[in-house]
Protein backbone atom coordinates (compact mmCIF):
# COMPACT_ATOMS: atom_id res chain seq x y z
CA UNK A 1 0.00 0.00 0.00
CA UNK A 2 1.20 3.24 -0.96
CA UNK A 3 1.08 6.39 1.60
CA UNK A 4 0.15 9.16 0.19
CA UNK A 5 -1.04 11.42 3.22
CA UNK A 6 1.97 13.24 3.33
CA UNK A 7 0.20 16.68 2.98
CA UNK A 8 0.29 19.60 4.69
CA UNK A 9 -0.74 18.68 8.48
CA UNK A 10 0.36 15.23 7.76
CA UNK A 11 4.03 17.08 7.42
CA UNK A 12 3.71 18.95 10.25
CA UNK A 13 2.97 15.65 11.76
CA UNK A 14 5.72 13.87 10.91
CA UNK A 15 8.27 16.79 12.20
CA UNK A 16 6.36 17.10 15.71
CA UNK A 17 7.13 12.83 15.99
CA UNK A 18 10.49 13.45 15.06
CA UNK A 19 11.42 16.46 16.12
CA UNK A 20 12.53 14.68 20.06
CA UNK A 21 14.48 11.71 17.95
CA UNK A 22 16.49 14.11 16.37
CA UNK A 23 16.80 16.74 18.95
CA UNK A 24 18.35 13.92 21.14
CA UNK A 25 20.76 12.96 18.54
CA UNK A 26 21.68 15.60 16.78
CA UNK A 27 20.62 18.94 18.41
CA UNK A 28 17.39 21.36 18.75
CA UNK A 29 16.73 22.38 15.14
CA UNK A 30 17.77 25.96 14.63
CA UNK A 31 16.31 26.67 11.22
CA UNK A 32 13.18 26.04 9.25
CA UNK A 33 13.09 27.03 4.68
CA UNK A 34 9.87 26.37 2.94
CA UNK A 35 9.80 26.92 -0.22
CA UNK A 36 7.73 25.53 -3.33
CA UNK A 37 10.57 22.97 -3.97
CA UNK A 38 11.17 21.80 -0.09
CA UNK A 39 10.22 22.12 3.56
CA UNK A 40 12.79 21.49 6.18
CA UNK A 41 14.26 21.99 9.32
CA UNK A 42 17.43 21.56 10.26
CA UNK A 43 20.98 22.71 12.03
CA UNK A 44 23.04 25.00 10.48
CA UNK A 45 26.86 26.22 11.40
CA UNK A 46 29.18 28.67 10.81
CA UNK A 47 32.84 29.58 11.19
CA UNK A 48 33.59 33.19 12.04
CA UNK A 49 33.84 35.08 9.30
CA UNK A 50 33.16 32.28 6.98
CA UNK A 51 29.35 32.20 7.51
CA UNK A 52 27.42 29.41 6.49
CA UNK A 53 29.59 26.15 6.43
CA UNK A 54 27.65 23.78 6.14
CA UNK A 55 24.39 22.30 7.77
CA UNK A 56 22.26 18.63 8.54
CA UNK A 57 18.72 18.85 7.43
CA UNK A 58 15.55 16.98 7.66
CA UNK A 59 12.26 17.46 5.82
CA UNK A 60 10.41 17.41 2.42
CA UNK A 61 11.41 17.61 -1.16
CA UNK A 62 10.13 18.63 -4.61
CA UNK A 63 12.79 16.45 -7.11
CA UNK A 64 10.06 14.85 -9.87
CA UNK A 65 8.84 18.54 -11.28
CA UNK A 66 5.35 17.78 -9.66
CA UNK A 67 3.45 20.31 -7.65
CA UNK A 68 3.79 18.61 -4.58
CA UNK A 69 6.43 17.47 -2.33
CA UNK A 70 7.63 13.89 -3.90
CA UNK A 71 10.49 12.70 -1.67
CA UNK A 72 11.51 12.98 2.01
CA UNK A 73 14.45 12.43 4.23
CA UNK A 74 17.86 14.63 5.58
CA UNK A 75 21.05 16.05 3.90
CA UNK A 76 23.67 17.69 4.16
CA UNK A 77 24.87 21.00 2.61
CA UNK A 78 28.36 22.09 2.27
CA UNK A 79 28.95 25.64 1.30
CA UNK A 80 31.92 26.13 -0.86
CA UNK A 81 32.32 29.31 -2.33
CA UNK A 82 33.59 32.07 0.30
CA UNK A 83 36.16 33.08 2.08
CA UNK A 84 38.67 30.83 3.11
CA UNK A 85 38.14 28.45 0.37
CA UNK A 86 40.50 25.37 1.16
CA UNK A 87 39.02 24.87 4.64
CA UNK A 88 35.67 25.01 3.03
CA UNK A 89 37.14 22.21 0.57
CA UNK A 90 38.29 20.33 3.77
CA UNK A 91 34.91 20.01 5.27
CA UNK A 92 33.33 19.15 2.13
CA UNK A 93 36.39 16.35 1.36
CA UNK A 94 35.10 15.25 4.84
CA UNK A 95 31.70 14.49 4.47
CA UNK A 96 32.22 13.39 0.98
CA UNK A 97 34.21 10.30 3.02
CA UNK A 98 32.36 10.22 6.16
CA UNK A 99 28.65 9.96 4.34
CA UNK A 100 29.56 7.27 1.90
CA UNK A 101 27.46 4.61 1.73
CA UNK A 102 25.02 7.11 3.50
CA UNK A 103 23.03 8.97 0.74
CA UNK A 104 20.42 6.90 -1.57
CA UNK A 105 21.18 9.71 -4.31
CA UNK A 106 24.25 11.12 -6.18
CA UNK A 107 25.75 14.28 -4.46
CA UNK A 108 24.18 17.27 -5.90
CA UNK A 109 25.40 20.64 -5.80
CA UNK A 110 23.28 23.75 -4.56
CA UNK A 111 22.85 27.29 -4.58
CA UNK A 112 21.45 29.77 -1.77
CA UNK A 113 18.95 32.83 -2.45
CA UNK A 114 22.34 34.48 -0.64
CA UNK A 115 24.75 33.36 -2.95
CA UNK A 116 26.20 29.96 -1.27
CA UNK A 117 27.34 27.48 -4.07
CA UNK A 118 28.08 24.26 -2.37
CA UNK A 119 27.30 20.32 -2.11
CA UNK A 120 24.35 18.31 -1.11
CA UNK A 121 24.67 15.16 0.16
CA UNK A 122 20.81 13.53 0.17
CA UNK A 123 19.70 10.60 1.47
CA UNK A 124 15.78 10.65 0.06
CA UNK A 125 13.24 8.18 -0.83
CA UNK A 126 9.98 8.64 -2.45
CA UNK A 127 6.90 9.51 -0.45
CA UNK A 128 4.96 6.83 -2.11
CA UNK A 129 7.11 4.18 -1.55
CA UNK A 130 6.20 4.58 2.39
CA UNK A 131 3.07 1.71 3.58
CA UNK A 132 2.77 3.99 6.53
CA UNK A 133 3.73 7.11 9.15
CA UNK A 134 5.72 4.37 11.51
CA UNK A 135 7.68 3.25 7.87
CA UNK A 136 8.44 6.81 7.23
CA UNK A 137 9.95 7.87 10.85
CA UNK A 138 12.00 4.29 10.68
CA UNK A 139 13.46 5.81 7.84
CA UNK A 140 14.07 9.04 8.97
CA UNK A 141 15.61 7.60 12.64
CA UNK A 142 18.11 5.19 10.67
CA UNK A 143 19.10 8.68 8.80
CA UNK A 144 19.64 10.07 11.82
CA UNK A 145 21.20 7.50 13.81
CA UNK A 146 23.85 7.04 10.62
CA UNK A 147 24.93 10.86 11.60
CA UNK A 148 25.04 10.36 15.48
CA UNK A 149 26.74 6.84 15.20
CA UNK A 150 29.34 7.40 12.66
CA UNK A 151 29.70 11.26 11.69
CA UNK A 152 29.70 12.73 14.81
CA UNK A 153 32.37 10.65 16.30
CA UNK A 154 34.48 11.62 13.26
CA UNK A 155 33.40 15.14 13.77
CA UNK A 156 35.09 14.98 17.49
CA UNK A 157 38.40 13.50 15.78
CA UNK A 158 38.34 16.80 14.53
CA UNK A 159 40.74 16.35 11.63
CA UNK A 160 43.68 18.82 11.21
CA UNK A 161 41.61 20.88 13.60
CA UNK A 162 38.67 21.92 10.92
CA UNK A 163 35.98 22.17 13.21
CA UNK A 164 37.56 24.31 15.87
CA UNK A 165 35.68 27.44 15.91
CA UNK A 166 32.55 26.26 14.24
CA UNK A 167 29.44 27.21 16.04
CA UNK A 168 25.62 27.26 15.70
CA UNK A 169 24.67 29.28 12.24
CA UNK A 170 21.81 30.78 15.14
CA UNK A 171 21.09 30.73 18.90
CA UNK A 172 22.27 29.70 21.21
CA UNK A 173 25.25 31.17 19.63
CA UNK A 174 27.79 30.12 22.10
CA UNK A 175 27.39 26.54 21.49
CA UNK A 176 30.31 25.00 19.50
CA UNK A 177 29.99 22.47 17.25
CA UNK A 178 32.46 19.96 19.28
CA UNK A 179 30.64 21.21 22.52
CA UNK A 180 27.18 20.25 20.89
CA UNK A 181 28.63 17.07 19.36
CA UNK A 182 30.61 15.92 22.67
CA UNK A 183 26.99 16.26 24.50
CA UNK A 184 25.32 14.01 22.09
CA UNK A 185 27.86 11.00 22.19
CA UNK A 186 27.43 11.60 26.05
CA UNK A 187 30.52 12.29 26.80
CA UNK A 188 30.00 15.43 28.90
CA UNK A 189 34.36 16.45 28.75
CA UNK A 190 34.54 18.96 26.49
CA UNK A 191 36.07 21.50 27.83
CA UNK A 192 37.03 24.01 24.91
CA UNK A 193 39.22 21.37 23.45
CA UNK A 194 40.33 23.37 20.96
Amino acid sequence: MEYSGVKKESNKQIFKLIKPYFSEKLGEFSHQRITKDWHFHGLGFINSEMTYVFGVNIGFFRLDGTEHFSHLGMNILVRTNGVNEDLRMKYYHFFQQQLNGWSEQKEMGYASERGGVGSQFPRYLRIDSFSNQDSILDFLKSSIDFIHNNVYPAIWENPEGIFDGVDFASPPWETSLLELVDGKLGRNNYSGRQ
